[in-house]
């Protein structure tokens, strides 16, 4: 699959997008004045993001905004993603303590999700690699739990364009 994004996407070389990691754990944040997604293994730096690798195989991270596309290349695209050879994660960050700000950015978060699956499956094949998107929500503590039956209705919809959707900051390659 590496080789496939790195003729597809040349840019990700060019632009230092795309970085193959090891670690048994990693963390991702989205910078807040780059808006670009970077990973780290210090664990007392910001993690918007967990991956757990417990295998220790090659995982490869993805920084898709502001590295692979920028804002005048079309519609919004999530943040980044992550993937080895079975699986490949499209991640959206959102933070936010607002209760009415929550809501938008959710649907923000799965339209740019849906767009980079969209462009993606127009330039790559993913034969046999299970699709998956993560809305990565940080939210206050203090905020509501989301509504169930909202939360349904958006794994349904993420079904029937054959992509697995999860409300998560961490992902578990085995």
């Amino acid at each position: 699959m590496i080789d496939t994004i790195k003729r597809a996407f040349p840019q990700t070389e060019i632009n230092g997008c795309l970085e193959t990691r090891t670690e048994t754990e990693f963390h991702i944040y989205d910078h807040e004045t780059e808006k670009r997604c970077y990973v780290h293994t210090d664990s007392e730096g910001i993690k918007h993001f967990t991956v757990e690798n417990v295998s220790g195989r090659p995982v490869h991270f993805l920084a898709i905004d502001k590295c692979l596309f920028f804002d005048n290349d079309g519609p919004k695209r999530c943040d980044c993603a992550i993937f080895d050879k079975e699986t490949f994660c499209f991640i959206e960050i959102k933070t936010t303590s607002s209760m009415t700000q929550r809501k938008k950015l959710r649907r923000e978060a799965k339209n740019q999700l849906k767009a980079a699956v969209t462009f993606f499956r127009e330039n790559i094949t993913f034969t046999s690699t299970q699709i998956e998107a993560y809305v990565s929500s940080l939210i206050d503590s203090q905020t509501r739990p989301l509504n169930r039956a909202s939360l349904i209705d958006e794994i349904e919809e993420f079904e029937e364009i054959g992509v697995i959707l999860f409300h998560n900051n961490r992902k578990k390659f085995e």
